[in-house]
């Protein structure tokens, strides 16, 4: 970026930045409801996009996978034994140790 361009972006910014405390000062109400309207089209936008770029692929691969699940379930369920649990002793017995210091 040449010398003369980097001074037009800093005057561009300035100027900017005088508008903004110079509303801020004269009318407070109209600049901060314009400051909450920004903030909601954002909000509003980024949640179009959200649903349109995210939202519909990702509810298309879960539709997939519950479909399959669905048919594995069906597949497989008349040949599964339930565990049982045994009331006998277990085989592994716990042994409380002191430790001599």
């Amino acid at each position: 970026m040449g010398q003369s361009a980097k001074y037009i972006v800093y005057s561009i910014i300035g100027l900017a930045i005088f508008g903004l405390i110079y509303n801020l000062i004269v009318n407070p109400v109209s600049f901060f409801k314009s400051i909450l309207m920004m903030l909601g089209f954002a909000v509003l936008f980024g949640f179009i996009i959200y649903y349109f770029l995210i939202g519909r692929h990702k509810g298309g691969q879960d539709r997939n996978y519950r479909k399959a699940v669905k048919q594995s379930k069906k597949k497989y369920s008349q040949n599964t034994v339930p565990f049982t649990k045994r009331n006998g002793p277990s085989k592994i017995q716990r042994t409380n140790k002191k430790l001599l210091i």
